[in-house]
């Protein structure tokens, strides 16, 4: 079994097996603090807005790498279950920004907890050069899916505006 979990084309379902056990994680641990029906990127959206509130819909989705209509679909239900709301822009009606409600705030070191057990829980016994390098392989194998793949869920970014930064997760404060 070992080596059948060592052989380099296992890579794509491990990584999934992966997903799926945070996924459930998350999933189980959000029903703990009795909240039902949200996902991981629902998280993903309320980090960007614990570490800069008051964020362009565009901007978000280029953060959490989804498309725009992927957002919508999202913050439709955060904002359903009262955790954000839509404003519009004070300069281009076409441009609608997300804010967190006082419910949202409120929430913030729930699920940051929940953010910080995860990442607590992914990383357990891995050293910070052991962490470091995993990240740097899969950033490579993420790279090797773009651009030149399209058509996969999510994966082109066409309509996102280019000025974002790297990277957002929920653990940030």
């Amino acid at each position: 079994m070992d080596n059948f979990r060592k052989n380099p084309e296992m890579a794509p379902n491990v990584i999934s097996r992966i997903h799926q056990l945070s996924e459930e994680f998350l999933k189980e641990e959000l029903e703990k603090a009795g909240i039902q029906g949200l996902v991981a990127s629902h998280g993903h959206i309320l980090g960007c807005l614990y570490m800069e509130d008051n964020l362009p819909m565009w901007r978000i989705a280029a953060l959490i790498k989804r498309r725009k209509s992927t957002l919508t679909v999202l913050a439709d239900k955060l904002e359903q279950e009262g955790y954000i709301r839509r404003l519009p822009s004070p300069d281009d009606s076409r441009v609608r920004y997300l804010a967190l409600t006082p419910k949202g705030e409120a929430a913030r070191p729930l699920f940051l907890d929940i953010a910080r057990r995860l990442q607590e829980r992914f990383w357990h016994d891995f050293s910070a050069e052991e962490q470091r390098r995993t990240m740097e392989f899969l950033t490579r194998m993420e790279n090797n899916f773009q651009p030149d793949v399209k058509g996969g869920p999510d994966n082109d970014m066409m309509d996102a505006q280019p000025e974002v930064a790297p990277s957002a997760t929920l653990s940030r404060s």
